[in-house]
């Protein structure tokens, strides 16, 4: 195995081919390097990041799997790859198996998109609001619901961005209605999506789409690209959503746990 800097390898293969080398925004595994092992070689272009849990990140060039990492992918408790290297390993030992879809979009012309008078977008006033971003997030999931002391370390990141928090505003029952937050990583520079929401009742007429429209909107000149991810078999079927934004690829990767 050859020394080299893993962050600057890491970083180089992914701005070529974002979706393929990560499952999540770079600046999420930039972050916890220090906390895993970590292997690289530019001999076989491969990079391997493990903890005792399990697999956190595997990538190479030719899309192949060796023995070695076969066992330490099927022996951990964790691990989450490639559907390129999922199709190679036995996971009969894994209690849960859950794919994810990856895609993204390069933001350059992004799509325009009409607001019903009786809705608008503002910003979330983060002094202020987060209890009612921890409370719209809550409503819209069934085992979701961060704290506010959650939402509020969120705002702390080197990612954030307050023109990137956006609310829906029902101006006739004058309520937040919809939530989007989107992350900048100016050194790539890379923009992620990490939360869109509309109320259960709110749902079906389209606030989805004007939610991730207008942050793509408020990213194009500042990002490269634009990532999301989402599961495959939600319900709400998000990937369609974000297709019809112009969100494109085929990549998904799958989180396995014993």
């Amino acid at each position: 195995m050859k020394d080299c800097n893993f962050a600057t390898m890491l970083k180089h293969k992914y701005v070529k081919d974002p979706c393929k080398v990560l499952p999540n925004a770079l600046w999420k595994t930039i972050d916890r390097l220090d906390s895993i092992e970590c292997l690289c070689d530019r001999v076989s272009s491969s990079l391997e990041g493990w903890d005792k849990n399990g697999l956190h990140i595997f990538w190479n060039e030719s899309r192949s799997i060796d023995n070695a990492c076969t066992n330490r992918i099927e022996e951990a408790n964790f691990a989450i790859i490639h559907n390129d290297f999922f199709q190679k390993i036995n996971r009969e030992g894994f209690r849960l198996i859950k794919p994810y879809f990856r895609i993204s979009t390069e933001c350059k012309e992004v799509s325009p998109y009409s607001l019903n008078e009786r809705f608008s977008i503002s910003n979330v006033n983060v002094e202020t609001e987060l209890r009612e971003v921890s409370e719209l997030i809550g409503k819209c999931y069934k085992d979701i619901h961060p704290s506010v002391e959650s939402v509020q370390q969120w705002t702390k990141s080197k990612v954030f961005d307050n023109n990137l928090w956006i609310w829906i505003v029902d101006k006739v029952a004058n309520i937040p209605i919809g939530l989007g937050i989107a992350d900048l990583d100016r050194s790539i520079p890379e923009g992620s999506l990490e939360w869109i929401q509309v109320l259960p009742e709110y749902q079906g007429i389209g606030l989805g789409k004007v939610l991730v429209l207008e942050l793509l909107d408020r990213m194009s000149g500042k990002v490269e690209f634009v990532t999301v991810s989402g599961e495959v078999d939600n319900i709400t079927n998000p990937e369609r959503l974000y297709r019809s934004c112009g969100f494109q690829g085929d990549d998904v990767w799958w989180l396995l746990r014993k």
